[in-house]
C-alpha cells in the first residue's frame, strides 16, 4: 500500500522540480512539493534498490518504477565503482534458481540500462566471466569499463547483431539442456555415463563450484546434493527461461509488418525498459521469425518436463499472437505452416509409446498456443480447423480401423536425433530390440491418443469454452464410440477426453451431495442444448441393452464383456449429472429424455451390480416431477407381491430385476421426491407408494427373501421415505411408513451375522448395517448436513393419537436401551459402527435443540437418561474391548463431545446428575487417563490420535481446576498442611498437566498436519489451562532470577510458581497457533481465546456473544492481559525476554544469501517474527516487575546482575552476528545485509533486545522507551 501510494504522488508530483527559479512568480498550488528533502538522498535510493529482492512481486515491481523516477544518476551509485558493484550484486541474484531472486537481479539491470545507458549515454561492457559468484577486484578497470559517451541513439544494424548472438546462444542453451528434459522417462542414464559425452557439462559445473564463495560447511552441503536433482532443475530453469526469453523478445521487437497503419497490432513500447524504435525498420526478418517458431516447435515436442513445457507454450503464444495481430500475410501464413507441422507430427508414422509420457507432452501446449494466440474479436481459424481435424484423427480409427498388425520394417524405421542415437548406441544392441518392440503399437493408434489428449486440454481450457462449445457434442460422441477400442492407451486417453466434455458441458460434480454445483442443467435442457446427442444415445442405448436381452435370453453369463456394452457406463455416468426437470416436455417432442425411460429400465435386470447402481442414477434426471407418481407406481407395483412369483407363475422374477427395481425407487425418492416443492403432492406419493410397498414387505423379510441385498434395499427405500416424511405433516402415512420400517428394521437387526454359513458373507454385513441405521432413524433422525447436526422437526407436530401408535411398535421401543446397548457392543464392527454414528450425531442435535418434537419423543427422554447415567461407563468399557480403529475413534468423539457439553452445562442443576469425568473420583479419573496414554502410545491412525489429545485435553480441565484449587488454596492458608496423600496427589496432578503441554507444544509444530494443528488447537481451548492464569496469577512469587523448574521435585512451596510456568508455556503455544498458516485453526483459536481476556463475571453478564477480532488484535490483547496478571512476576519477563532472544537467534545459512536450488523457505506468510518481538519489548519496558530496581529490596542486586548477564547475551550474538556475516557478505549486498530479508530479522531482533535490556540496565528504573 505504502508503494502505491508513493507510485500516485510520483505520477501527480514530480520527485525533480522543474525549475527552482520560476517558482516565485507562480502561484503556490503549482509549487507543491510533497515530498521531504531525505526522499532523493543516497540512503532513501539504496533502501529502494534493496527492496527490489522482496518476495512479493508487486513490492519488487513497485520499488523497480519508483526508481524510474529518482534523478538520473540515482543518488548513492553516481560513481563508476558502485554502479559496478550494483551490476555484480545484479548478476549475482540473475543466477539464483529462485524466481523472486532472479527477478530482482532482472530488475536492476534493466534499471541500471535504463538509468545510465539510456538517459547517460554509458557503455557498460560485459564481463568476460558470466557467472559471477564473488567479489573480483580485477573487474575495476577491466571487465567492466564505464565511461560517459554519446547520447542514446538506437543503432539498427548493432541491434541485429545483438539479436543474432541472443539468437545463437538460445541455440546453444538448447543443445545443452533439452536432452536431459526430454530423456525417456523409464531409462535417465546416470551422470558416470554421460562422462565422456558430456566433458563439456561437467566442466562447467567444476568451474561454478570452484568459483564459488564460501566456508567449507556451506561448500559441503553444496556437493552433498543428489547432482542429478541439480543438473536436472538446472536443465528445466533454463529451458524455462530460454522460452520465456524469446516470447519477450517477440513481444517487444518490431516486425516487418509494424509500418503498416491498418494493423491490428498495437505495438507499444514499454517505458520502463526499452526506448522507442522506429516501426518503419524491422529488427527481427522474416527468417528469423520462422526459426523462432520452429525453435520452439522443436522444444515442445521433445520436451517431457510440465513446468518448462508451460513456459514455452506462453513463449510460443506471444510470439504466434504477434504474428496475428500483423496485417503481413507472410507472418500470418507462418502461424498456418506451424499449425500444418504440428498436424504432421500429430500422425507421424513409427511413434512409439514413449510419445505418448505425461499425456502427448508439449503436442497438446502447442496446439493450445496456437489458439490462445489467435486474437480476440477476430474470426477464428485455427482453433476451427484443428478441432475438426483433431476429431477426425479420433474418429478415423472407428470409421475404418486400418491397423498393421505384427511389426514390419516401415515400423522400426525412428526418427531420432543425434542426441538420441549416441544415447542407443551405449545399450547394447539387444536390449535395445526388445525395448522398442516392447513399446511399438499399430500404425493409428498413437495418433489417436494425441488427438484425444490435445482434445482434453481444449476442452479444460476455460480461455476457449466458448470457442469449443460448438465442438463438444460430436467430440463426445467419438469418445464414447472409442471405448470400444480394442486398445488400452485409446480408451484410456478417451476416458479422459470425455471427463474433460462432461465437466465442461454439465460442471464439475461436488462430491459430498453427488450434483453439479454449477451450470445445473435439467435433462431437457441439455438435450436441446445438444441435438445431436440425443439420437446418438437412443441408437448406442438401444443395441447396448439389446444385448442384454440376449445375454438373458441365452442365459450366458460367462463372458461379461460382450453382456455389457463399452459405451454402455459412459452414458449413465452422463445422464446421473443431470438434474430433474420441473415441468415435462411437449407432446411429440423428438428430444425429449424421457424417450431413454425403456432402456434405462431394461438395465435394471443386468447380471452386473455396477450396471443396475448408474441404471437407477441415470433415473433422476430423465424424469420430470409430472411423470414421477406415475414411475414410482409403476416400478413398485413391478415388484413381486409373494415369493411364488419369482420363480413360479405366469410372472417370473429374478433377484437382479428385484435389486434393480429397488434401486431405482431409492433414487427417485432420495433426488426427485425429497426436492419436490408441494410438500401436497409428496404426501400424495407417499401414501400411495407405502400401500404398494406394504404388500411387498416379504422383500425386507430375511425369512421369507434369503438375499440380504434385496432385504437392505427394500430397507433403504422405507428409510428415504420416513426421512421425506419427516419434512412433512404428521399424518397417518407418516405412521405407517414408521411401523413397517420400524418392525422389518428389527427383524433384518436380530439376522445372525453368518446366516448360517461357514463364511464371512459381507452383504449381511451390509444387511445388519442398514438394518441398524434404520431401526434408531425411526427413533430419531439428524440431518444429514454435518454444518447442521439438528433435529428433523416435522412442519406441523401433532401429538401421536394412541390408536396410531401399534402395540408392535410399543412392544419394540419398549426394549430400546437394551437394543442401543446391545448394538454398541455387537459382533459386527458395521453395526457398532453405525450405532456409535448415530449417537453422536444424536447427543450434537439433541444440544441444539431446546425442545424434542418428535414421534417418539418419550423415547429419546430414555436414551437421554441413559445418556446421563451410563454413557461414560460403557463407553469406557468399549474403549477396552474396541479393536476396530473407526469404531475407536467415534467412541472418542464421544467420549470428548459428551464431557465438554457437561462441562459446559455445570453450571445448570439440571444437569448435576450427569455422569461424566467432571463426577469421577480421582482414582477413576487417573485410571482413565492411563488408559488414554497407553491407547496414544500404541496407535498409529492419525484421526484416533488427534480424538486422543482432546480427550487428554478434557481430563487436563478437571486436573486443571484440582491443581488450581491446592496451591491457592497452600499460598493462601496460614498454616501450611503436609498431608502425604495430597502432596502426591498433586504432584500427580502437576506431571499429567505438564506431560499434555509438552504433548501440544510438539504437536503444534509447523511440521504436524493441519488436522493435528488444529487438534492441539482445540485441545488447549478445551483443557482449561488459559483460563486458570486468572486464578494462579495473584499467588506467583519472585525469589529466584530466573526460575528453573528442570530436574526440579513437586515441591509446595514451590508448586504455584511451576504450575504458573506451564500456564504459560500453554499461553505462548496457543499464541504460535494464532500464527498458524491455516486459516481455520487461526480463526476458531482467535475466537475461543478472547473469551479469556474478560473476567467470569464479565463473561457471564454477556451471554449474547461477542463480535469477533481480528487474529492480530488478539495476539496484541494476549499479550496485554498476560501482562496485566503476571507483570509483576519475574519468570514472565524472563518468558518475554526468551521469545526476543530466540528471534535474535535466528540462522541464517551462511557463504551466499543468494538462495540455492533447494534451499528452504518459510511458507508460512502469517507469522511475524518481527511483530512479536515489538510486542514482547514494548511489554517488557513496562512491567511492573522493574520497580525491582527501584526499591531496597535483597532482590535487586541479583535483578540487575540478571539484566547485565542478558544484555550481555544480545551484546555478544550481535557481534557473533556481524563477524559471520556483515565482513564476509555485507559489502557485496547493496545497501549492506542489514537489507536482506532474511538477514534482517536477526539483526533488528538484536539491536532491539540489546538496546531495551542496556537501556533498563542503565538507567535502573522504570521508563517508557521509545523503539
Amino acid at each position: 500500500m505504502a508503494m502505491e501510494l508513493i507510485l500516485i504522488m510520483l505520477n501527480v508530483w514530480p520527485i525533480v522540480p522543474s525549475s527552482q527559479d520560476n517558482c516565485g512568480s507562480i502561484a503556490s498550488e503549482s509549487c507543491l512539493y510533497p515530498y521531504s528533502r531525505g526522499i532523493t538522498l543516497p540512503d532513501s535510493t539504496l533502501l529502494l534498490v534493496g527492496s527490489i529482492i522482496d518476495s512479493w512481486d508487486r513490492l519488487r515491481e513497485s520499488s523497480f518504477r519508483i526508481l524510474l523516477y529518482f534523478p538520473t544518476p540515482l543518488p548513492g551509485i553516481s560513481s563508476e565503482d558502485m554502479v559496478r558493484r550494483v551490476v555484480i550484486w545484479a548478476k549475482n541474484l540473475v543466477c539464483s534458481p529462485r524466481v523472486r531472486e532472479s527477478d530482482a537481479g532482472a530488475l536492476t539491470l534493466r534499471l541500471i540500462f535504463r538509468k545510465y545507458a539510456v538517459e547517460l549515454g554509458w557503455i557498460v561492457r560485459a564481463a568476460a566471466d558470466v557467472v559471477c559468484f564473488q567479489y573480483q577486484s580485477e573487474l575495476v578497470n577491466g571487465d567492466n569499463q564505464i565511461i560517459e559517451s554519446r547520447p542514446p541513439v538506437v543503432d539498427i544494424p548493432e541491434m541485429r547483431q545483438v539479436l543474432n548472438k541472443l539468437l545463437e546462444l538460445v541455440t546453444r542453451i538448447t543443445s545443452l539442456a533439452l536432452w536431459v528434459v526430454s530423456a525417456d522417462a523409464w531409462y535417465l542414464p546416470d551422470m558416470d555415463e554421460m562422462a565422456d559425452n558430456d566433458m563439456y557439462l561437467m566442466d562447467e559445473v567444476d568451474m561454478v563450484r570452484s568459483s564459488e564463495h564460501g566456508d567449507s560447511d556451506s561448500k559441503h552441503r553444496q556437493e552433498s546434493r543428489p547432482s542429478e536433482q541439480i543438473v536436472m532443475v538446472g536443465c528445466w530453469l533454463a529451458m524455462k527461461e530460454v522460452s520465456l526469453l524469446l516470447g519477450t523478445i517477440t513481444r517487444k521487437i518490431p516486425l516487418p509488418s509494424n509500418s503498416c497503419s491498418d494493423s491490428l497490432e498495437a505495438f507499444v513500447s514499454d517505458a520502463a525498459d526499452t526506448c522507442p524504435l522506429p516501426k518503419f525498420n524491422p529488427i527481427l526478418d522474416l527468417k528469423q521469425l520462422e526459426e523462432i517458431g520452429s525453435h520452439f516447435l522443436e522444444v515442445l515436442l521433445k520436451m517431457k518436463h510440465n513446468g518448462a513445457i508451460d513456459k514455452t507454450r506462453a513463449g510460443f503464444t506471444a510470439l504466434c499472437n504477434r504474428l496475428l495481430c500483423s496485417n503481413d500475410p507472410r507472418l500470418c501464413k507462418l502461424t498456418e505452416s506451424w499449425m500444418e507441422q504440428l498436424m504432421e507430427r500429430t500422425v507421424a508414422k513409427g511413434q512409439i509409446v514413449d510419445d505418448l509420457l505425461r499425456r502427448s507432452a508439449g503436442i497438446p501446449a502447442a496446439f493450445i498456443a496456437l489458439f490462445l494466440s489467435e486474437p480476440e474479436g477476430a474470426p477464428k481459424k485455427l482453433l476451427p480447423r484443428a478441432l475438426r481435424w483433431l476429431i477426425d484423427v479420433a474418429n478415423s480409427s472407428l470409421l475404418d480401423p486400418v491397423y498393421v498388425k505384427g511389426i514390419n520394417a516401415e515400423s522400426n524405421t525412428f526418427s531420432l536425433t543425434k542426441s538420441d542415437q549416441e544415447l542407443d548406441s551405449a545399450k547394447p544392441f539387444e536390449m535395445n530390440v526388445m525395448e522398442k518392440s516392447s513399446k511399438i503399437r499399430d500404425e493409428g493408434v498413437v495418433p489417436t491418443v494425441h488427438a484425444f489428449n490435445v482434445l482434453r486440454a481444449a476442452f479444460n481450457d476455460t480461455n476457449l469454452a466458448t470457442d469449443t462449445s460448438g465442438f463438444a457434442a460430436e467430440a463426445l460422441i467419438v469418445s464414447i464410440r472409442s471405448f470400444s477400442s480394442p486398445y488400452w492407451e485409446v480408451r484410456n486417453s478417451a476416458c479422459l477426453a470425455y471427463t474433460a466434455l462432461v465437466r465442461r458441458m454439465i460442471g464439475f460434480l461436488n462430491v459430498q451431495k453427488r450434483e453439479s454445483a454449477r451450470r445445473l442443467l435439467t435433462g431437457l435442457e441439455f438435450f436441446h442444448r445438444y441435438p445431436t446427442l440425443h439420437p446418438f444415445f437412443y441408437n448406442e442405448l438401444k443395441v447396448a441393452t439389446d444385448l442384454l436381452v440376449d445375454a438373458t435370453s441365452g442365459l450366458s453369463e460367462s463372458n461379461l464383456g460382450k453382456v455389457v456394452h463399452p459405451s454402455l457406463c459412459s452414458m449413465l455416468i452422463l445422464l446421473s449429472r443431470l438434474k430433474p426437470s420441473a415441468i415435462a416436455s411437449e407432446t411429440g417432442d423428438d428430444l425429449d429424455p424421457f424417450l431413454f425411460m425403456p432402456f434405462i429400465r431394461r438395465c435394471s435386470i443386468q447380471s452386473n451390480l455396477q450396471v443396475r447402481v448408474l441404471a437407477s442414477k441415470a433415473l433422476m434426471g430423465l424424469v420430470s416431477n409430472e411423470k414421477l407418481p406415475m414411475l414410482l407406481l409403476n416400478v413398485a407395483s413391478e415388484l413381486p407381491c409373494t415369493d411364488n412369483q419369482i420363480t413360479g407363475g405366469a410372472y417370473r422374477a429374478s433377484f437382479n430385476s428385484i435389486h434393480g427395481m429397488l434401486l431405482q425407487l431409492s433414487s427417485l425418492l432420495d433426488a426427485n421426491c425429497r426436492n419436490l416443492p408441494d410438500i401436497s403432492k409428496k404426501e400424495k406419493i407417499l401414501g400411495d407408494l407405502i400401500q404398494v410397498l406394504a404388500t411387498r414387505s416379504w422383500i425386507a423379510s430375511p425369512k421369507l427373501c434369503p438375499c440380504p441385498i434385496i432385504n437392505a434395499s427394500f430397507v433403504r427405500v422405507l428409510d428415504h421415505m420416513l426421512s421425506i416424511a419427516r419434512t412433512g405433516y404428521m399424518s397417518e402415512k407418516f405412521y405407517a411408513i414408521h411401523d413397517l420400517l420400524l418392525e422389518l428394521s428389527t427383524e433384518c437387526l436380530d439376522v445372525e451375522d453368518s446366516y448360517g454359513l461357514p463364511y464371512y458373507d459381507p452383504t449381511i454385513a451390509e444387511l445388519r448395517e442398514q438394518a441398524a441405521v434404520s431401526y434408531f432413524s425411526c427413533v430419531f433422525q439428524a440431518s444429514k448436513e454435518e454444518a447442521e447436526e439438528v433435529l428433523q422437526k416435522p412442519r406441523v407436530h401433532l401429538s401421536p393419537d394412541s390408536k396410531l401408535l401399534s402395540p408392535t411398535e410399543k412392544s419394540i421401543f419398549s426394549g430400546l436401551q437394551e437394543r442401543l446397548i446391545r448394538s454398541l457392543s455387537d459382533s459386527s464392527y458395521e453395526v457398532r459402527l453405525a450405532t456409535l454414528k448415530w449417537l453422536l450425531k444424536f447427543l450434537k442435535s439433541t444440544e441444539s435443540s431446546s425442545e424434542v418434537h418428535h414421534v417418539s419423543g418419550s423415547e429419546i427422554r430414555v436414551i437421554q437418561r441413559w445418556t446421563n447415567s451410563d454413557l461414560q461407563a460403557t463407553m469406557s468399557k468399549l474403549l477396552e474391548s474396541e479393536k476396530n480403529h473407526r469404531c475407536t475413534y467415534y467412541i472418542l468423539r464421544i467420549l470428548f463431545f459428551w464431557n465438554l457439553l457437561q462441562f459446559k452445562k455445570l453450571s445448570d442443576e439440571k444437569y448435576a446428575k450427569s455422569s461424566y469425568l467432571g463426577t469421577l473420583d480421582f482414582d477413576s479419573l487417573s485410571e482413565f487417563w492411563d488408559k488414554l496414554i497407553s491407547l496414544y502410545k500404541l496407535t498409529r491412525h492419525m484421526k484416533i490420535r488427534e480424538t486422543l489429545i482432546c480427550c487428554m485435553a478434557i481430563c487436563v480441565k478437571r486436573y486443571a481446576s484440582l491443581l488450581t484449587r491446592y496451591v491457592v488454596a497452600y499460598m493462601e492458608s496460614s498454616a501450611r498442611c503436609n498431608d502425604m496423600d495430597q502432596l502426591e496427589r498433586s504432584a500427580h496432578l502437576y506431571e499429567c498437566i505438564t506431560f499434555f503441554v509438552n504433548l501440544i507444544k510438539e504437536h503444534s509444530s509447523t511440521s504436524e498436519p493441519v488436522n493435528m494443528r488444529k487438534a492441539a488447537a482445540e485441545s488447549i481451548i478445551a483443557s482449561g489451562l488459559l483460563e486458570q492464569a486468572e486464578f494462579i496469577s495473584s499467588s506467583v512469587f519472585s525469589h529466584e532470577i530466573p526460575f528453573d523448574i528442570s530436574g526440579l521435585h513437586f515441591e509446595p512451596k514451590e508448586a504455584v510458581n511451576m504450575y504458573a510456568i506451564q500456564v504459560l508455556e500453554i499461553w505462548f503455544t496457543c499464541i504460535r497457533l494464532l500464527e498458524d498458516e491455516d486459516d481455520a485453526v487461526r480463526q476458531m483459536l482467535a475466537s475461543n481465546v478472547q473469551k479469556c481476556f474478560s473476567s467470569k463475571r464479565t463473561r457471564s453478564s454477556s451471554s449474547a456473544g461477542e463480535v469477533p477480532t481480528q487474529v492480530e488484535k488478539v495476539i496484541e490483547l494476549s499479550f496485554e492481559y498476560l501482562s496485566s496478571i503476571f507483570g509483576h512476576w519475574i519468570d514472565y519477563f524472563d518468558y518475554l525476554s526468551k521469545w526476543v532472544f530466540d528471534a535474535a537467534n535466528y540462522v541464517v545459512s551462511k557463504g551466499d544469501l543468494v538462495r540455492r536450488v533447494f534451499d528452504k523457505e518459510i511458507d508460512n506468510h502469517h507469522e511475524e517474527k518481527l511483530l512479536i518481538c515489538q510486542i514482547c519489548c514494548s511489554h517488557l519496558e513496562k512491567l511492573p516487575v522493574l520497580k525491582l530496581l527501584l526499591g531496597e529490596i535483597p532482590t535487586k542486586q541479583e535483578f540487575r546482575n540478571y539484566l547485565y548477564n542478558l544484555r550481555m547475551r544480545f551484546q555478544n550474538q550481535l557481534i557473533s552476528f556481524a563477524k559471520d556475516h556483515v565482513e564476509m557478505l555485507g559489502i557485496d549486498w547493496i545497501g549492506g545485509v542489514g537489507n536482506h530479508k532474511d538477514a534482517f530479522l536477526p539483526l533488528y531482533a538484536n539491536l532491539l533486545g540489546f538496546y531495551f535490556s542496556r537501556t533498563a540496565f542503565s538507567m535502573g528504573k522504570l521508563k517508557m522507551v521509545r523503539l
